[in-house]
């Protein structure tokens, strides 16, 4: 057999833009203003007992530059978890799992099933409030490889987890 290395011409490639992404649960939104309230009244906190024991921070410009930073901070981190949570959004396709997040830096991860080794199904105390969980995949790649959709309802988590453990069960194993 004769070896080829023909070439591919992007216009015939797969567009990943034409996928029907479908959107994390709407509830998931309660779970990041839980996070961000609890990280909100550490950081307050934080500056509070910075503002108590530090002598120096006594002045009424310290005052004012530390509890409005605090707030201008925690006022933005709210505004944009708002906007980021509309553009996630997964999908599930014969050969991999399409992911897309972030508002100002949107980035979108695609995870083919032959380099995924296992997954997990993860599930924090908040999200257990509200019956969601985290799928987890963990991948052949390097550290930042592994993918974690977080905002699944429970159900569907566990049930795409086991399509994937049986998928990638099927799928063989390309060299590099």
């Amino acid at each position: 057999m004769e070896w080829m290395n023909d070439q591919v011409h992007i216009e015939n490639l797969p567009r990943v833009e034409n996928v029907a992404l479908t959107p994390i649960e709407p509830s998931y939104l309660k779970v990041l203003r839980w996070e961000w309230l609890i990280l909100s009244i550490l950081l307050g906190i934080l500056v509070a007992i910075l503002l108590y024991f530090i002598k120096p921070l006594h002045q009424v410009k310290w005052i004012v530059l530390l509890i409005g930073g605090w707030l201008l901070i925690t006022a933005a981190w709210y505004w944009l978890q708002g906007k980021s949570f509309s553009t996630r959004a997964y999908a599930i396709r014969e050969k991999d799992v399409i992911y897309r997040s972030g508002w100002i830096i949107q980035s979108t991860h695609t995870c083919p099933f032959n380099r995924i080794q296992h997954s997990a199904v993860t599930i924090g105390p908040l999200e257990k409030r509200f019956g969601l969980a985290s799928l987890v995949l963990y991948t052949a790649g390097s550290n930042e490889a592994d993918l974690r959709i977080r905002g699944l309802q429970e159900t569907t988590a566990w049930t795409l987890k086991e399509w994937i453990t049986k998928k990638i069960a099927d799928e063989p194993v390309t060299g590099e």
